[in-house]
């Protein structure tokens, strides 16, 4: 026997289903052919308000002084060649300015030293966050040209000695061979895989370094072999130019295998006395 409904559940109860939950499965239903796959649309209603409710934040979340920015996903791939329409993004909330910031040019900093040391916390706060800024994001955050937030990166890791957390370095896009090249000078001096790891932390984990540095003990096995710059790019999927930045070491520490000399090595490479695998 079927209930009564009583009068307070006819009158209000209706009123529950007047949500954007409705009105987007009402649409996927009439609209997008999902008549007969409500449970997916479901599913898919679900994951949209999920990813609404991470992109829209409250504003008694964000601070006075921040500013919500959307950052590549460091999700472990490249996206090297996908539009950025098409590329995992994920919302970070970065720190215009900070008070720190604000004593130090009250004190007399320089407006390039303290612009600098901003950039560098912007790249580790969207780091920090499950993202990746590019130089370009700088850019538009700071309204300064490309080449100056380059420039900047550049000093801060020569001055720091280490690799700021930027989306090139991260996910090693654009034309930089700058870590690439480090980890094999770093490899001539005597450093060994881990160690290199944690000096170019957090932007190279382990298993990149260990890749980079295969990379070059296999360039410097074919030098040895004799092959040529294009067949070693070809053997190796590598481009010329990183090619010639690891022969360039190769001449600094083994001149002998460009000399074509047939003498013994002058010394053994530091990874260990048979040379590359």
């Amino acid at each position: 026997m079927r209930l009564r409904r009583s009068d307070r559940h006819e009158t209000f109860s209706p009123l529950r289903d007047k949500t954007l939950t409705s009105v987007l499965r009402q649409q996927f239903v009439t609209e997008f052919g999902y008549a007969d796959k409500e449970i997916f649309a479901q599913a898919m209603i679900d994951r949209i308000l999920e990813t609404i409710e991470v992109f829209v934040r409250p504003a008694e979340l964000v601070s006075p002084g921040q500013l919500v920015w959307m950052a590549v996903a460091n999700d472990g791939r490249k996206h090297a060649k996908e539009r950025m329409r098409d590329t995992p993004q994920v919302p970070v909330v970065l720190d215009l300015i900070t008070h720190e910031e604000l004593t130090a040019l009250s004190k007399g900093a320089s407006f390039p030293s303290v612009r600098k040391q901003r950039h560098a916390r912007l790249l580790r706060q969207a780091h920090e966050q499950g993202g990746v800024l590019a130089q370009n994001d700088l850019a538009a955050i700071s309204l300064h040209h490309h080449a100056t937030i380059h420039g900047d990166i550049q000093d801060l890791q020569a001055e720091m000695g280490c690799f700021l957390p930027y989306r090139g370095s991260i996910q090693d896009i654009g034309a930089t061979l700058t870590h690439k090249v480090e980890v094999a000078r770093l490899l001539e001096q005597g450093w060994i895989e881990p160690d290199i790891a944690r000096k170019l932390s957090p932007t190279h984990s382990l298993h990149a370094v260990e890749q980079y540095a295969q990379t070059y003990k296999n360039v410097l096995k074919l030098l040895e072999r004799g092959f040529q710059r294009p067949e070693i790019s070809g053997i190796l999927r590598i481009g010329l130019r990183l090619v010639d930045a690891y022969t360039e070491i190769v001449k600094e520490h083994h001149p002998h295998v460009l000399e074509g000399a047939a003498s013994p090595p002058h010394h053994q490479p530091p990874w260990g006395p048979n040379g590359p695998k």
